[in-house]
């Protein structure tokens, strides 16, 4: 089942939000984009969902800086590939293999 663009950013949404309630936070966002924390709550309570959802519906994703994107084509290939050697039999002897 593929999950709706409106339905994945509302997800990206919790996620950011969720990011956004650790200690400094805002503080550092604030810092960063030269603004008070309170325009940082208001962008947040007001114009944050809607940003989010455009981003979605044009076709992007919101990702976590520390996570690897991979082309949807190149993880199935590899996907193919583990497949494959798991079928053959090859990955078992290898576990078993003594060195």
């Amino acid at each position: 089942m593929s999950t709706t663009p409106p339905a994945k950013a509302r997800k990206a949404y919790t996620r950011v939000l969720r990011a956004m309630q650790e200690p400094g936070t805002q503080r550092a966002i604030a810092c960063a984009l030269g603004v008070s924390e309170s325009t940082v709550s208001r962008i947040k309570t007001e114009k944050l969902q809607d940003a989010i959802t455009l981003i979605y519906q044009l076709g992007f994703k919101v990702v976590e800086a520390d996570k690897i994107v991979v082309d949807r084509s190149a993880l199935e290939f590899m996907r193919q590939a583990a497949l494959r050697v798991l079928a053959s039999g090859q990955a078992t002897q290898c576990l078993w293999e003594e060195e």
